[in-house]
């Protein structure tokens, strides 16, 4: 190949560059124009809507599932919002809590669970779910680079990280499942008489989860745990970790050992896990890590309670 094709082939592949740098600024200004008018659905608009009201708030739950599901923030104050999303765990929230208003007095509940602290295989790549606000919120860009979940490429090119979103936002977008001005985050679980059947059968199986006697603290979950701690203290934020209920669980020392790490740790954290335990009425669940609406009532009125939480 002599030297003018090289010249070329350069000049294509400069050419090329330059044109899908450009192309994919568009697209990320086309997308972020999209996402910003949705506020439904844990693909980005429910992120969105936290983020729109998290300096206006006095109560905030975080989460997963089971903080999203058990925790009627409504009944707690007119200004609180439960932003428990799947599938997320300790990297998300704090990443989250580290975007609230310094100095604003606000009352934090913090739904954490043992599976992760105690499992080798937490990574904190939950993080990934805040990817569509990359490049667009300072905190969370800075975290989500620190974390090494993000593909080098998505630095440069940055319509990569609404990869897996998109269909998602445009769905809410045509179709809004809610009006988002009257949501507070809590999606209670209301029971068909099908699911009710499968509840049934659920619950009566014997629990199959493995328990280890010898356990480690997963290094993840530790470096985000000590993170929060020092930012709960720097920011004053009034806040309380817990462990909601469970229909049963046997790995009662995953339990005592996370009771043990957070008082290490100087940390509030109280464990409902067995809140329950002794309760015959199956009602209050719908499988055997998630309670009902009927449940999760009790169960936020008694946090409420021991909170002394006036509304």
């Amino acid at each position: 190949m002599n030297r003018k094709n090289i010249k070329f082939i350069v000049k294509i592949l400069a050419l090329t560059l330059v044109i899908s740098y450009v192309a994919d600024k568009l697209i990320f200004y086309a997308l972020n124009k999209l996402s910003d008018q949705v506020m439904v659905g844990q693909t980005g608009g429910k992120l969105n809507h936290f983020l729109s009201l998290k300096d206006t708030l006095d109560v905030i739950v975080f989460g997963n599932s089971r903080a999203n599901r058990h925790l009627d923030v409504s009944m707690m104050s007119e200004r609180s919002f439960n932003i428990g999303t799947d599938g997320t765990d300790i990297a998300y929230f704090t990443t989250l809590i580290k975007t609230l208003p310094e100095k604003k007095e606000q009352l934090l509940i913090i739904n954490i669970d043992t599976k992760n602290f105690f499992e080798s295989d937490y990574t904190g790549s939950d993080i990934r779910a805040l990817k569509t606000r990359f490049m667009r919120n300072e905190i969370i860009t800075d975290e989500l680079r620190a974390s090494n979940h993000i593909k080098p490429l998505q630095n440069v090119f940055y319509s990569m990280n609404y990869t897996n979103r998109v269909l998602g936002l445009l769905k809410n977008y045509a179709n809004p499942k809610y009006d988002y001005r009257t949501y507070s985050g809590y999606d209670p679980l209301v029971l068909s008489e099908t699911q009710k059947s499968i509840r049934n059968i659920i619950v009566a199986e014997p629990n199959k989860r493995i328990c280890y006697e010898t356990l480690r603290v997963n290094p993840a979950a530790l470096k985000y745990l000590k993170e929060l701690k020092t930012h709960l203290e720097e920011s004053g934020k009034t806040y309380v970790f817990i462990t909601s209920p469970m229909y049963d669980d046997p790995c009662t020392n995953y339990q005592l050992k996370l009771t043990e790490l957070m008082r290490e740790k100087e940390l509030k954290y109280w464990d409902f896990t067995n809140y329950f335990k002794n309760e015959s009425d199956i009602t209050l669940w719908k499988d055997k890590t998630h309670m009902t609406k009927k449940g999760a009532e009790r169960f936020t009125k008694m946090l409420i309670d021991s909170l002394s939480i006036k509304n």
